[in-house]
């Protein structure tokens, strides 16, 4: 993979599989329970920037069962410098995901805590099994969420819940996450593969443009409807795929 850079035992952080539907994101250090620390998040943004112009949605997941990604690496946050914070790297790594253009889907099994919640919370949909652990602990280490979890968990569960997620640092299970809105989707631990073969079905039966036009019409601040939305769907009707769709629902009725 383009721009991975090797662990410390030589190996690649993450790794890729793609087929016709998806390509997916294997976080690969479970020595440290897939912990995010600067080369894994390098490796993550060779991904992000190799594939921005493939358009099927990109799932990230452990390449190894009961992990996600446990948080950021204690010891590399610890040996941050005042510079090195300043450069925000998972908040713009995190940023380039949440604005990836096509649709993201986070798999939990296991912990999502502090960095890894951040990086779930980036994505368009997080599948997650019922024990798997979901919490942003940071002011109980005397920090706080930095990389953008305070804006889009309070989008996603509304103030009052985010506000006591944020202040207690208390992590909830996954079953809990799903009926707060924090997750999309609810698995059993041997049901996560056919939770998201049942998402890429629904994804890939889109059109690629209309989706992503979509997704970042969302995201438009203010009174989107007087323009964006009318120019978006404009782009959509011109296009072949989209008059093939609409025939495609005529001749069945």
């Amino acid at each position: 993979m383009a721009g991975a850079t090797p662990a410390e035992d030589g190996s690649a952080p993450v790794r890729v599989a793609q087929d016709e539907r998806s390509v997916t994101v294997l976080f690969d250090r479970p020595e440290r329970r897939n912990a995010l620390d600067v080369g894994m998040s390098r490796a993550l943004g060779a991904v992000l920037d190799e594939h921005a112009g493939t358009p099927r949605p990109l799932v990230l997941r452990s390449a190894v069962p009961g992990m996600f990604v446990a948080g950021t690496d204690v010891a590399s946050l610890r040996a941050r410098t005042l510079e090195d914070s300043l450069g925000r790297i998972n908040s713009s790594l995190f940023q380039r995901l949440y604005d990836h253009p096509w649709p993201t889907v986070a798999v939990v099994d296991g912990a999502a805590l502090g960095g890894g919640c951040e990086l779930a919370l980036a994505c368009d949909f997080r599948i997650t099994t019922g024990d798997a652990l979901w919490g942003l602990p940071e002011v109980r280490l005397g920090i706080i969420p930095s990389a953008g979890a305070l804006t889009r968990l309070a989008a996603l569960v509304g103030t009052g819940t985010a506000t006591d997620l944020v202040l207690t640092g208390r992590r909830v299970r996954g079953r809990e996450a799903a009926a707060l809105g924090l997750a999309s989707r609810v698995a059993a631990p041997d049901g996560l593969d056919a939770a998201l073969d049942s998402l890429l079905a629904d994804l890939t039966a889109a059109a690629p443009l209309a989706q992503r036009l979509a997704k970042e019409a969302m995201r438009v601040d203010g009174d989107r409807h007087r323009l964006v939305d009318a120019a978006a769907q404009a782009l959509c009707l011109g296009t072949e795929d989209a008059q093939q769709r609409l025939q495609a629902l005529l001749d069945r009725r």
